[in-house]
């Protein structure tokens, strides 16, 4: 019914849904919002039925709005928040209140997840970049590769990067694994919350490789992707003919970025299309129990590009 664009008897109405948003002031995050929004209004649901909360990328915020949540008692919980181990917190209380949830993109204990198969779009996006690499003279063109990880995200999204890790070490051999000292690929650690925090992290990064020209740079989302542009820049290194930049998401940010040439290829997990899975699955819940949700409900992924972007987001 989600995918047709039309709800059969209203099967929302009468029944309760609360969202917390991740940060609501990404572009990717909010067109999460205005799909679960959408779909929800499509199915029959009440906009007082409805509670709309912005973790703003803040645990201390996200527990508040955890405890708001809980207070409503709403049918089902849609939580998407960046800390995994306060999302375990959040899980064990809700089972002790009753409160059935679904995990955005980062696990909610073992509450089922919808999101992006976190290792899969790294091997689409790690198997692209060899193609761009053999494409331009092979691995010895390149100089330097950063993976970027964000522990605070936890080990599933951190299955992002390492998709693609594993990828070039089975083509390259271990001259480009970061676990490994001395060799091409390193381990890149930055704050993937906001472009700013991105760019200060990468500038230190960037730091410790002056010599670096050809680089690689797997990013965890659009804002990265846009602080290591940053600061690139701002170290006076950045150069889009000698720089293969892949990110994931791809929302408004990701969009511009590759219509700019920054970023050459983008893993779009279609945000505006969450809601389609998110509110069938609540409503599962609300009409078969727990046991009628899939535990895992995982979106499409394609790598977009300068040269496919129109087709997939038409210039407006």
């Amino acid at each position: 019914m989600a995918l047709a664009g039309k709800y059969d008897g209203e099967p929302a109405k009468g029944h309760t849904l609360a969202f917390a948003n991740i940060i609501k002031s990404f572009p990717f995050c909010t067109s999460v919002e205005n799909n679960i929004v959408e779909e929800w209004k499509l199915a029959g649901g009440a906009d007082a039925d409805l509670t709309v909360l912005d973790n703003a990328a803040d645990a201390t915020i996200a527990i508040q709005n955890k405890d708001i949540i809980f207070n409503k008692k709403p049918e089902v919980f849609l939580e998407f928040q960046f800390d995994a181990k306060i999302n375990d917190q959040i899980a064990q209380e809700a089972k002790g209140k009753g409160i059935f949830m679904i995990a955005i993109d980062v696990p909610v204990g073992d509450f089922p997840f919808m999101g992006v198969n976190n290792y899969g779009t790294a091997v689409l996006t790690g198997d692209w970049a060899i193609d761009q690499i053999e494409k331009n003279g092979g691995i010895d063109k390149v100089d330097l590769v950063l993976y970027m990880t964000n522990p605070t995200v936890g080990e599933t999204v951190f299955q992002r990067i390492k998709g693609s890790v594993d990828e070039f070490v089975k083509k390259y051999g271990d001259a480009l694994n970061p676990d490994k000292a001395g060799g091409k690929g390193v381990w890149a650690v930055v704050d993937s919350s906001s472009t700013e925090k991105a760019k200060t992290d990468f500038g230190n990064v960037l730091a410790k490789y002056p010599n670096a020209k050809n680089i690689v740079i797997f990013a965890l989302n659009d804002q990265s992707a846009s602080g290591f542009q940053a600061a690139a820049d701002i170290a006076g290194r950045w150069d889009a003919d000698n720089m293969l930049v892949c990110s994931q998401g791809l929302d408004e940010l990701g969009m511009q970025l590759i219509r700019d040439g920054i970023v050459d290829g983008d893993s779009t997990y279609f945000p505006e299309k969450y809601g389609e899975y998110l509110i069938p699955g609540s409503l599962a819940y609300m009409y078969g129990g727990a046991g009628a949700v899939p535990k895992q409900m995982f979106v499409d992924n394609v790598i977009i590009t300068k040269a496919n972007i129109d087709q997939y987001y038409p210039a407006k």
